[in-house]
């Protein structure tokens, strides 16, 4: 007597999906299963996978292996029939980060570095030496003097493709009324990061205005003085042992370590929380073909759920919104460390153009950090607003757009004129398809059509088609 499995075949290469039943022997060759999807989908060889569902997990069933070499139930299993994803477009891309540009700090930027506890302290100790030295001697020459972030100190270097910082200089006096309030808060922080580096320990920014409440007032005074700092000093923010906390996480084929414990984020079903602290993460390693940085928290759930990083070879990152410095420092290392095409899947609106302006070329509040945190080569692969039009293919309901807002015209047409916009032809004209269109759209209108639509339609074909900036 044959021991038979009994299947839910799930043809997810059409929409709506159809389903059929079937029963196999656990002693077959999966090429059986292959060939009766082919015959009853009506399907070409070569232009579909299978995905067993077992034990929650979805495993990609090889041809030449037996059934039984996969975790069998006894109840009836899942299984979905995906179209074939050619990768050629990303084995385009990846040839050509092999042989990207090597970065260089351009002349009149302000530049800084990364330095462990003891030579940042170093650092912290001589500078205000310094300036104990300056107020023995001539107290009214006594000043601290910190880049400018304004903004026009603060512009797009087009060599680079990055947000810099020049070198204009902000003079605290002590002598003067307006700034000695901001001096002595500037003493204070120097204090508290000084005792933080002696011990080799870190605090969050949140920390770090408890430590002293009544001079600083408001988080916001001590965000921006630790910020300062790190400029004054010419040292990244991780440098200085102050962190934030962190909102990213990761899932996919990828592994490292952190604190010396072995991470491998293909076993976490729902991600792993990104550390705050990038010096506790080495040893990436990964056989993915691409990284994709997802906006919304919910699309990420999607995605990870149905395993996309194993329908696609990839690894998928989120920072549920606006990213914080943790998610762009690890997304940097992957980018700087695995040398593999970076996507971003943002919602088709200007908060989500912004996002994506953030990633790639920096932000102004930490423009003296951007060659430390911006990925430049980072490609927009939807939700692109060209992807809304009717002519598109993907026939997104119209039910499912907004439209744009006053607020949404003026921000667009203010990102319209700036510098790395001009510089940027393509995201220049999806900006202004926007704006002749009127709508909007989060990356969720693709679920208007079927709850796995970015799944098994609109990715795979993106990614197949080359259609990403």
């Amino acid at each position: 007597m044959t021991d038979q499995n009994n299947f839910t075949f799930i043809n997810s290469t059409v929409l709506p999906a159809t389903e059929r039943e079937a029963s196999f022997d656990k002693d077959i060759l999966t090429r059986e299963m292959y060939n009766w999807a082919r015959d009853t989908f009506d399907l070409k060889r070569g232009t579909y996978i299978l995905f067993l569902r077992s034990s929650k997990k979805w495993y990609q069933l090889e041809p030449t292996k037996k059934l039984s070499r996969y975790p069998l139930e006894k109840q009836k299993m899942k299984v979905s029939v995906k179209q074939t994803v050619q990768l050629d477009k990303i084995e385009a891309l990846k040839a050509e980060l092999l042989h990207k540009k090597e970065f260089f700090m351009p002349y009149g930027v302000t530049n800084v570095e990364t330095k462990n506890s003891q030579e940042t302290n170093n650092l912290l100790v001589e500078y205000a030496l310094d300036f104990l030295q300056q107020a023995m001697v001539n107290p009214a020459d006594a000043s601290f003097y910190i880049p400018s972030r304004g903004g026009t100190n603060v512009g797009f270097d087009e060599e680079q493709e990055l947000v810099l910082i020049g070198r204009q200089m902000i003079e605290r006096q002590f002598r003067s009324l307006s700034s000695v309030s901001s001096v002595e808060q500037m003493t204070i922080i120097m204090k508290l990061i000084h005792d933080l580096l002696s011990r080799d320990i870190h605090s969050t920014k949140r920390d770090i205005f408890y430590m002293d409440v009544n001079s600083f007032e408001k988080q916001s005074v001590s965000d921006s003085l630790v910020e300062d700092l790190g400029a004054m000093l010419q040292v990244t923010r991780s440098s200085l042992n102050v962190s934030a906390s962190s909102k990213g996480i990761v899932v996919g084929r990828m592994s490292f370590r952190e604190k010396g414990d072995f991470i491998d984020c293909s076993a976490i079903g729902a991600g792993k929380a990104i550390s705050p602290n990038i010096d506790d993460i080495e040893d990436f390693d990964t056989d993915a073909e691409m990284c994709l940085v997802i906006e919304k928290d919910a699309v990420f759930n999607r995605l990870a759920e149905d395993q996309f990083y194993d329908y696609v070879p990839s690894i998928l990152i989120t920072a549920k919104g606006q990213p914080d410095v943790a998610t762009r420092q690890f997304l940097k290392k992957i980018n700087d460390d695995l040398s593999i095409p970076i996507f971003a899947i943002m919602d088709a609106d200007p908060y989500g153009f912004e996002i994506m302006r953030v990633y790639s070329v920096g932000s102004k509040a930490l423009s003296f950090e951007s060659s430390h945190l911006a990925v430049p080569n980072i490609k927009w692969l939807g939700l692109l607003p060209s992807d809304l039009s009717t002519d598109s293919g993907f026939d997104i309901p119209r039910s499912a757009l907004l439209k744009l807002t006053s607020k949404d015209i003026h921000r667009s047409k203010l990102m319209l004129e700036e510098e790395f916009v001009q510089r940027k032809p393509k995201w220049k004209e999806q900006l202004q398809i926007q704006l002749d269109s009127g709508f909007k759209a989060e990356i969720q209108a693709l679920n208007a059509r079927d709850p796995q639509y970015i799944t098994n339609f609109y990715l795979p074909h993106k990614i197949e088609s080359g259609d990403f900036i």
